[in-house]
């Protein structure tokens, strides 16, 4: 099976075509990535008179904020309990504090700017599986109290079912968030700022003023840069593949045979369960997100995490079709903050990442922090989501294992034993033996083959093959490229070697 996977926010969006970069360009603010965090840095920035230029390789919205569930709230999963074991109250208030300002960022620009997002407040709930997670929640819960959370817990509810208890946090909200973010992006040309879109980021020199070169040749020189990319194109002296872990989640809507509740949900442990529902020409679809996974990693027939999840769904609200089906790569640190602000001390490069997959909180409040740092020169949350906190040590059980995962990976790829290409079906892919080396096949619906050197262009593991979105994945750093080689996203800075282009007949 070949799945579709355009989501249910692109495929019911209008999305604005935006020009491709023809030529070389000097300005003030370069930030590449066309999601919530370069659009919302954009914006911010151009409110405060600057005329930043955004560049995004695809079009916008194409990446992770596309292909969410659409919440933007402050419950972030365990996480405030968790903060205040690590790093004290003073940071877990500061984590709350600015997730907050986050989500009354995007009401106020919602009603500033007119934008029709459907953006609806409801009440974002966690629930138990089991006795250890109503502990946990239980825990949360009290936090949340001494942070002032308007929050509820319920020992049991109707819902979800089967639930051991509830943890709520009112006035959180949902939205669909390509309509939101292409609303921003009107906004921020008219108020004299740039977009072009398919225009790749492919080199970064540092310095004063840096250069960034493009796909097409086309070279950019800043003074300041925002790597609004999730995983970054240039990280400096930093190490963050070593840092930044690399998980997929798969994503449905769906049109319900039954009535749908209003609030989100979602449970403590794995495998991950969302749900939230969404009225589009008032009628209210059901969006689940879930089955969430280290990147090629996990089950080898990726299409049993959409069927799970279908089977989820239906359990409870009855499916009479799918709607879109698709899926979505983010990234986690340690210590589930994400890193916000400079590459290094003094710098005017600036990333955003780890956003653990609450990203359009998180990636709201990522572009008002590195606004706030370029225009001046600092921000009041830069501590806690700085690069240079101690999250590794702080973390060493979790960074330790993902670390050594890694290189298990990196190292156990090079030994695997290869398949021959008999057999070999309709879209599928495998690793085989071409020209006395370790190669990928992939065979397409109309017989077409295509043979690739699958050697990760990041560090040279061996890609496994996505058979649910036909792409070539990296099980140590996440980098994934398409079945033709092209790269779609991760660390690597170069899409594969093509060896071989032909039909499936040729190699009878």
């Amino acid at each position: 099976m070949h799945i579709e996977t355009t989501s249910y926010w692109n495929k019911t969006a209008t999305k604005t075509e935006y020009p491709k970069l023809e030529e070389n360009i000097e300005v003030d603010t370069l930030i590449v990535g066309g999601g919530i965090t370069g659009i919302t840095c954009a914006y911010c920035l151009a409110q405060r008179g600057s005329q930043p230029v955004v560049i995004e390789a695809g079009g916008l919205c194409d990446g992770t904020t596309g292909n969410t569930t659409g919440k933007v709230t402050i419950q972030h999963g365990i996480i405030y309990s968790e903060i205040e074991k690590k790093y004290g109250m003073e940071y877990t208030k500061m984590y709350a504090d600015s997730q907050s300002e986050a989500l009354n960022f995007v009401r106020n620009v919602v009603a500033a700017e007119a934008i029709d997002c459907q953006l609806t407040d409801n009440t974002a709930y966690i629930f138990a599986s089991d006795e250890k997670e109503r502990l946990q929640i239980i825990e949360e819960y009290e936090i949340a109290l001494r942070l002032g959370i308007p929050s509820e817990y319920f020992e049991k509810a109707k819902f979800p079912p089967g639930n051991h208890g509830l943890l709520g946090y009112k006035n959180q909200a949902v939205f669909h968030s390509v309509r939101y973010v292409e609303g921003i992006a009107k906004a921020v040309v008219a108020k004299g700022a740039k977009i072009y879109c398919s225009t790749k980021a492919i080199k970064v020199e540092d310095g004063d003023i840096k250069t960034i070169t493009c796909e097409n040749g086309i070279t950019i020189r800043a003074k300041h840069l925002v790597q609004a990319t999730q995983y970054p194109i240039y990280d400096g002296p930093n190490i963050f593949y070593a840092r930044l872990y690399p998980k997929r989640a798969y994503g449905m809507a769906i049109d319900a045979k039954n009535d749908l509740h209003f609030d989100s949900y979602i449970n403590v442990g794995e495998p991950s369960r969302s749900i939230r529902t969404h009225v589009e020409n008032g009628k209210r679809i059901l969006i689940v997100v879930g089955e969430g996974h280290t990147t090629a990693r996990g089950e080898d027939d990726m299409e049993k995490h959409l069927d799970k999840l279908y089977d989820f769904a239906d359990s409870f609200a009855g499916v009479n079709r799918v709607l879109a089906k698709w899926s979505a790569q983010d990234y986690n640190t340690p210590d589930k903050i994400p890193y916000i602000g400079r590459i290094s001390d003094h710098s005017n490069v600036f990333i955003a990442t780890g956003f653990k997959k609450w990203g359009l909180t998180s990636g709201t409040l990522a572009g008002n922090m590195i606004a706030d740092m370029i225009a001046t020169g600092n921000n009041q949350y830069e501590e806690l989501y700085s690069r240079k906190r101690k999250d590794i040590i702080t973390s060493i059980g979790t960074a330790i294992s993902e670390v050594a995962s890694s290189v298990y990976e990196l190292v156990k790829s090079k030994f695997e034993p290869s398949e021959s290409v008999k057999n070999l079906k309709q879209g599928e892919g495998r690793v085989i033996y071409f020209d006395g080396k370790s190669a990928g096949i992939y065979r397409d619906f109309e017989n077409n083959i295509t043979i690739l050197n699958v050697s990760c262009e990041h560090m040279g593991t061996v890609l496994n093959f996505n058979n649910a979105e036909k792409t070539w994945d990296c099980p140590a750093h996440g980098g994934r490229y398409s079945s033709e080689g092209k790269l779609l996203e991760g660390p690597p800075k170069d899409s594969l070697k093509v060896l071989y282009k032909g039909k499936y007949s040729d190699l009878k």
